[in-house]
């Protein structure tokens, strides 16, 4: 079952991932990021977290990390 932080943190980073307003994709992804900062920390918290979801949530950031790396070399 999933808690409402794990579908909070799944629905921001669906929304920065598909965001094409050039405007709005840098604070997409903050608040994509802020969101799983705070699942990792709730994963963390949690002794026998899943770690499927810890993975998740690290694979999610990563692929933020790469698209934030990615507007930025397009916005230079």
């Amino acid at each position: 079952m999933k808690t409402n932080d794990s579908k909070l943190w799944e629905e921001l980073y669906a929304a920065a991932v598909l965001e094409t307003d050039p405007a709005k994709i840098a604070d997409r992804i903050r608040e994509a990021q802020d969101a799983i900062r705070q699942q990792w920390q709730a994963l963390s918290d949690t002794p026998r977290a899943n770690d499927r979801e810890r993975r998740r949530v690290e694979d999610a950031m990563q692929t933020l990390n790469m698209i934030q790396q990615i507007e930025l070399r397009a916005s230079a």
